[in-house]
């Protein structure tokens, strides 16, 4: 990126995520960065939750959610208005269900989008994708979330096979593109 240095600010709590604000400031969590002074994730892998929040700014995913975010209440407020008095009761729950889901699925191409600009600047660092991969590898278990598998469909972010698929995917493609030495 031609910079010297990117700044991370540290969020004072215990779970461990990354996260990028719409003003563009990335943020490591407490959480997290006492998993990497602890030794269960190394730099390289720290480096490529930076590049992945990196990624959210760079495509202008905060700010586009928002956007979309009073998209979908108006969408919500007119599918509840109608299925309210369709289905008494129970349209007003479906209309919330139905908005949750396209707010899921939107997340989740945000977070697909995200990884692909990691990839993209780890191998341009020199790093390689393997700490991306080997990180999601690990987070289930760091999270503490492992075993827990709600169906894809109303997940935030992608599965993680899924997104390790998706990065070697790419790979794939760049080894085919690129020219051999």
């Amino acid at each position: 990126l031609d910079l010297e240095r990117i700044r991370v600010n540290l969020y004072e709590i215990d779970v461990i995520n990354g996260l990028a604000a719409p003003d563009g400031r990335i943020f490591i969590t407490r959480g997290f960065y006492n998993k990497y002074r602890q030794g269960e994730v190394t730099g390289e892998e720290m480096a490529s939750v930076i590049a992945h929040e990196l990624g959210h700014v760079a495509l202008g995913h905060a700010r586009r959610r928002m956007i979309d975010f009073s998209g979908q209440n108006a969408i919500r407020v007119a599918l509840a208005t109608v299925l309210g008095r369709i289905i008494p009761g129970v349209g007003v729950w479906i209309a919330n269900a139905l908005t949750s889901l396209l707010a899921a699925r939107l997340s989740r191409q945000d977070e697909y989008e995200a990884d692909a600009y990691a990839s993209a600047l780890l191998v341009s660092a020199g790093i390689g994708t393997g700490p991306q991969k080997s990180l999601f590898a690990k987070l289930e278990t760091l999270t503490g979330m492992g075993g827990r598998g709600a169906p894809a469909w109303i997940m935030s972010h992608p599965k993680t096979a899924d997104r390790i698929a998706a990065i070697e995917a790419m790979e794939a493609r760049w080894s085919k593109e690129l020219p051999k030495p």
